[in-house]
């Protein structure tokens, strides 16, 4: 393309400000497909599920049952890993329990590339049982790595003279895995690295085989646990857990309140990139993250703390979910607070197909807050979805009469969800199969969201010295009308007019709606539509740039180094550009003399460090801002 084309197909995005789009919100939760219950006579808890490149899932957890009931195998000692493999119905295929002669507890579990699955937890056996190697300290990492039927093929233990706990890992794309959890012990068995205090991360680096490639140990002065981890994009690492330290040992940034997120981007080879902490007043504790894919990543825990520090809505209840959203860099996005008025406890979240995410805990809240579903017993799994943006557009409730604790969540092939946990409960609310023994593994699969309108085409136009918004639609069941909602800064709308619906339709019908001259700058519209019976809405959203005064855009963004700015404007005037860093400081300004029409400026920004800027342009009267991003 020619740079007079680009120019023109960019200044043609910019003034004509058409955004075509079919958002949802505010839809109808999925109904419930099936629930199955599996367990054995005592108690077996459940820790994580995925599902299998065949369609059906596979479950892990451990377990105090011996042999009887969906137990095929006896107790090893204390208490085993335990993992049943179920078809896309939700009927057991097999199961297998792997352990010591003590305690083995987890475990995290993945599918890997060879069809098999490798599971971690932590261990109190020597060897004995399933475990071949002896004990380092109190607890350590055991790593168990099993066919696809479930057979053992080898297994490992990692650990240092004290407690070292695994709870999360996945494998790499080099074959390998990386493993991650919390460690108090200092140098010495297969720990290379000494404590920063009284607990730190520590992460293993094993090669496709089990054997020991590196290990790296992460933390301040006081107490730091980790919880999860995530291969990234770009090969290195993400890790996520809470922390207690202030500024000290690997972390950069000074406590918030009691305890904070705190997540650590590393290379390949462990090297740490950089840290960030997130945190309120009070308590904050991450226990799920995911690098989304915009390069950013979701945060999720529960939090204590009302409005303050990084958090932007006051508390719910005791606890509620609280989820932070950050962009590549770990800088925030936004944040997003659900719950209802007793304790909330977050425990999964995964990004959807449609951009949104799907969010799981353990709920006592009643109906109230954020929760529009009674509880069914002492506890039940609460699920929240929301946009892209973390508005909520469905939450449901799952639970039997007595306690049930969720773990683990998934978006399937099918569009549908499947959620795990354990439960007490016998086979009533929405469990319909009795308890086994003590806890059970509980299994509730959904079918796929239904998303019956679509707003399509929405276009915002100016006509004189009007705004003529034109979308289209098929009205197929009973639409009642559209509401059309402005708002000047993207975030606070209010409505400004109604569209009747033209009546039940099996193909796409236009609509239109005129606005008078709102005032220069940029306007945002967003259309919403209810049926008549309430059950759900669905909106899309569109921008225009009104007024002569000036209109930006930039490319290459984010960049290495130049760029060029590009600026219409109608009258020949002095055009300031500024350049302001994240705490609002001006780095630099450039004064530019502009004609009537469009404008263009070569900007050097490589002496900046990499990370997120605005650019300011201001004509004297009137001004834009853009987000620079800077990368390496």
């Amino acid at each position: 393309m020619t740079p007079k084309k680009l120019l023109y197909t960019l200044m043609l995005i910019a003034f004509q400000c058409i955004l075509c789009t079919a958002l949802f919100a505010q839809t109808s939760p999925p109904s419930k497909q099936w629930d199955k219950r599996f367990g054995g006579y005592n108690t077996d808890r459940l820790s994580s599920l995925t599902q299998t490149n065949d369609g059906g899932y596979i479950l892990g957890g451990y377990s105090y049952s011996g042999v009887g009931a969906d137990k095929t195998e006896a107790s090893r000692g204390g208490a085993d890993y335990w993992i049943v493999k179920i078809d896309a119905n939700g009927i057991k295929q097999w199961d297998k329990r792997f352990g010591g002669t003590a305690w083995d507890l987890g475990p995290s579990l993945q599918q890997t590339t060879d069809g098999g699955y490798i599971l971690g937890g932590m261990s109190y056996s020597g060897i004995g049982g399933d475990k071949t190697e002896d004990s380092r300290g109190s607890t350590d990492y055991w790593i168990v790595k099993i066919d696809v039927n479930g057979v053992k093929q080898w297994d490992k233990r990692f650990g240092g003279s004290a407690y070292d706990q695994l709870t999360s890992l996945q494998q790499t794309t080099d074959g390998g895995y990386i493993l991650g959890g919390g460690s108090e012990s200092g140098i010495g068995g297969d720990k290379t690295e000494d404590s920063r205090g009284m607990d730190d991360y520590w992460i293993v680096k094993i090669d496709s085989n089990g054997i020991k490639q590196w290990d790296k140990r992460f933390g301040g002065t006081e107490s730091d646990y980790f919880e999860t981890l995530q291969q990234t994009t770009d090969g290195g690492y993400i890790l996520g857990g809470y922390s207690f330290s202030g500024i000290s040992g690997d972390k950069t940034e000074d406590i918030r309140g009691m305890g904070d997120y705190w997540i650590i981007k590393t290379d390949a080879n462990g090297v740490k990139q950089w840290d960030k902490r997130y945190g309120g007043t009070d308590y904050d504790y991450i226990f799920s993250l995911q690098q989304t894919t915009d390069g950013g990543y979701i945060l999720g825990g529960f939090s204590v703390s009302g409005i303050g520090g990084d958090k932007t809505e006051d508390c719910r209840g005791l606890t509620d979910y609280w989820i932070v959203k950050t962009d590549a860099n770990g800088v925030k996005q936004w944040d997003k607070r659900f719950g209802g008025s007793e304790y909330d406890d977050f425990h999964s979240i995964k990004q959807t197909t449609d951009g949104g995410f799907i969010l799981g805990g353990t709920s006592e809240s009643g109906l109230g807050g954020d929760k529009t579903e009674d509880s069914r017993g002492m506890e039940d799994y609460w699920i929240v979805k929301t946009d892209a943006n973390g508005e909520k557009q469905w939450d449901k409730r799952y639970g039997g009469y007595n306690e049930d604790y969720f773990t683990s969540l998934q978006q399937t092939t099918d569009g549908g969800f499947i959620f795990g946990g354990g439960s007490y409960s016998g086979a009533n609310g929405d469990k319909t199969e009795e308890t086994r023994g003590d806890f059970d593994y509980w299994i509730v699969k959904t079918e796929a969201e239904v998303l019956p309108v679509s707003l399509l085409n929405l276009k915002a136009a100016k006509e004189n010295n009007l705004v003529n918004l034109t979308w289209q639609t098929v009205s197929e069941i009973n639409t009642a009308s559209f509401t059309v909602e402005h708002a000047t800064d993207g975030k606070t709308f209010s409505a400004i007019g109604k569209v009747n619906a033209a009546g039940n339709s099996n193909t796409l019908m236009y609509y239109h709606f005129l606005h008078d001259h709102p005032g220069n700058g940029m306007h945002y519209y967003r259309l919403k539509t209810v049926d008549k019976d309430g059950q759900f809405s669905s909106s899309a959203t569109a921008s225009i740039y009104m007024g002569n005064d000036i209109a930006v855009l930039v490319y290459p963004n984010p960049t290495k180094g130049n760029i060029t700015v590009i600026y219409n404007s109608t009258v020949n005037a002095a055009i300031q550009l500024n350049v302001i860093d994240i705490t609002g400081k001006k780095l630099f300004t450039k004064t530019v003399q502009a004609v009537a029409g469009n404008n263009q400026y070569q900007l050097n920004l490589t002496n900046l460090s990499p990370g997120n800027y605005t650019l300011q342009v201001n004509n004297g009267t009137a001004q834009q801002q853009l987000k620079l991003v800077r990368v390496q």
